[in-house]
């Protein structure tokens, strides 16, 4: 990667640890949506679901100003890559620029796999003092991401085949 393909997707956590991913600038539009890709150099199993993402696979992460969720569609390896799975970060405060996509991460997560089903993750990791406003902010992504995972999973299928 160089400086023009390369940008930094940051996760800023609720318990104050940031970490920085470096990955490939597929789709950047400033103040409003960015699609990413990272690849795997090693197999990744993917904590609490039975979903692993193998050496070489990658990830297509779409990323919106203004959804309270973030979504990475996990993909096998070329030559002839295939979906693993759409994993989503519930999310607050997402910011895109051209050097730099962020979001501060809600810890919840729902894994949509290739039919649309949908599993809520990480429920139970919520601190006991989680501001009210981020509650909200979890129960309506929830709602969406619950309730429409197979219209998501159409979405990001397509959005993602721009960049294969």
């Amino acid at each position: 990667m160089d400086a023009q393909t390369s940008i930094v997707e940051r996760k800023n956590r609720l318990d104050g640890t940031v970490e920085d991913f470096l990955c490939d600038r597929l789709l950047i539009e400033p103040g409003k949506r960015a699609a990413l890709r990272y690849t795997w150099t090693a197999e990744r199993h993917i904590m609490g679901t039975d979903l692993v993402v193998p050496k070489g696979g990658f990830t297509i992460s779409h990323y919106w100003t203004d959804r309270a969720y973030n979504v990475y569609h996990f993909l096998s390896a070329p030559p002839a890559p295939h979906t693993l799975g759409y994993y989503c970060n519930v999310v607050a405060a997402t910011t895109i620029r051209e050097d730099l996509v962020s979001y501060d991460d809600l810890v919840v997560d729902v894994l949509i796999d290739p039919s649309g089903g949908a599993l809520v993750l990480d429920e139970e990791d919520l601190p006991a003092d989680l501001a009210p406003s981020y509650r909200a902010v979890i129960n309506k992504a929830l709602e969406e991401l619950t309730g429409n995972s197979r219209r998501l999973a159409v979405e990001i299928e397509r959005e993602s085949r721009r960049f294969l």
